[in-house]
């Protein structure tokens, strides 16, 4: 089989990503994977279906129109063009005809135009580098503002815009930490009083990082986007705007939330335990449901931190009860799998939603030719190539899922640490509401 792949850095180069699929359609390819992500990004989905792909012997040519289509890293060109030569696939360069890729010459050029590829992306780099050195230094605001200020002339400022209460959000973060600190109540009672009294939504977490944010004293933080609970990652730069709130009664914030953390430990009654963590949503506003750990029970953590007003999954749902009926469909799914295997069946079967796409497409190519017509056409044929799936499974998954459920007494044996990670691997997510189990999705073996 000859392949194309396709590949722009953002959502924003749709028209560069229908030019290279354009392209690719009129080299002739069977079928194109395309995607948009990073070229030194390893999580390509469809890249990495491709070159399973490959390895499988599905396929016989990869056609690219430049070689940092393929990646931007000249590790990555590299590994991935000694790949294709040990499997004995062809790489076709559209803008680069290089002939037989196990010839010297043609490694000659690849590595070439593959270091002029990795140059220019360490140039940008650099570039970006530079100037966000100049944006620190010159103690400009990041985009993200906190709650009570504005960003103006890339400074912040007081926000004096009034809110439907008839004060200014400048005043209401400041009474915020003044009943706060007055009632010495815990981080949820705070975010509870917010919204049945100003209708303004906190969760837990972005709640105490606007606590703890410097930039309610007055300071400016950088390099805190993955680094929001760790301060000593933080570039700070005092003194760069009006406070809301002085250094004391900062520290008095620090002692009541070192207080509620003693009493209650680290949010504890809606802490993700057990051996659905991160698995189970309600089935009434979509929150993540957590285990108490007295009773055994999955209850909804957003109703748990902001009450019935906002959901009314109050009942919990038994998680032995969930894990038992989970089991069941884990069990069931390793029989269709191991018989899906044993019947040796990998005929494509197309999704309803691609499906759709193709009727709609096909009307569209009934219609008189336009720009417009022609553009939707285009962005049609991207969205096909992003979801088309295929019943040929991931054979390392369905030999795994055969192996682990075949006999569903031997996993129920298995130590809770290794069952749950087994969860994480082949559960997608468990609907819940008032006790009964809504929905279980596994994942896709495509």
């Amino acid at each position: 089989m000859r392949v194309g792949y396709a590949r722009v850095s953002t959502g924003e180069q749709d028209e560069a990503l229908t030019q290279q699929i354009a392209r690719l359609e009129k080299a002739g390819v069977v079928k194109i994977y395309s995607d948009i992500k990073s070229g030194r990004s390893s999580d390509r989905p469809n890249f990495n279906k491709m070159i399973s792909l490959c390895k499988k012997g599905q396929v016989k040519e990869v056609v690219i129109t430049r070689i940092d289509r393929l990646a931007r890293s000249m590790i990555t060109i590299s590994k991935t063009i000694a790949l294709l030569e040990e499997l004995g696939v062809k790489l076709t360069i559209l803008d680069a005809p290089i002939g037989d890729i196990s010839n010297p010459f043609s490694k000659f050029s690849i590595n070439q135009m593959g270091a002029l590829a990795q140059f220019e992306v360490d140039l940008l780099q650099n570039r970006i580098r530079h100037g966000y050195n100049y944006f620190r230094e010159q103690g400009k605001a990041p985009p993200q503002v906190p709650f009570g200020f504005v960003r103006r002339n890339e400074k912040y400022e007081p926000n004096l815009e009034v809110h439907e209460s008839g004060k200014t959000y400048w005043g209401i973060a400041r009474e915020i930490i003044d009943w706060m600190l007055e009632t010495q109540s815990s981080v949820r009672s705070t975010i509870k009083y917010i919204r049945t009294t100003y209708n303004i939504q906190f969760s837990t977490t972005g709640f105490t990082n606007w606590l703890r944010n410097p930039a309610l004293r007055g300071h400016i933080r950088y390099n805190a986007k993955f680094n929001s609970v760790r301060p000593e990652q933080w570039d700070v730069r005092k003194n760069t705007h009006t406070p809301l709130i002085n250094e004391n009664v900062y520290e008095n914030i620090e002692v009541l939330l070192a207080r509620n953390k003693r009493r209650w430990g680290k949010n504890s009654q809606v802490q993700e335990v057990g051996l659905l963590a991160g698995l189970v949503y309600c089935g009434d506003c979509g929150s993540k449901c957590y285990t108490r750990k007295k009773n055994g029970l999955l209850y909804c953590k957003k109703r748990a931190v902001y009450g019935k007003d906002i959901c009314p999954n109050k009942k919990g749902t038994l998680e032995v009860m969930v894990c038992e009926k989970l089991d069941a469909e884990l069990a069931k799914q390793a029989a269709v799998l191991q018989n899906y295997v044993l019947s040796g069946d990998e005929n494509e079967v197309e999704s309803p939603e691609v499906k759709q796409l193709r009727e709609t497409m096909e009307q569209l190519q009934r219609m008189p030719k336009n720009d417009a017509i022609d553009d939707a056409i285009a962005k049609i044929k991207i969205q096909i190539s992003q979801i088309s799936k295929t019943n040929a499974p991931n054979l390392e998954l369905v030999n795994a899922w055969i192996t682990t459920f075949s006999d569903i007494r031997f996993f129920r044996l298995m130590p809770s640490r290794e069952k749950k990670e087994v969860y994480r691997k082949f559960v997608e997510s468990v609907i819940i509401s008032n006790g009964k189990i809504l929905a279980i999705n596994l994942v896709s073996v495509d």
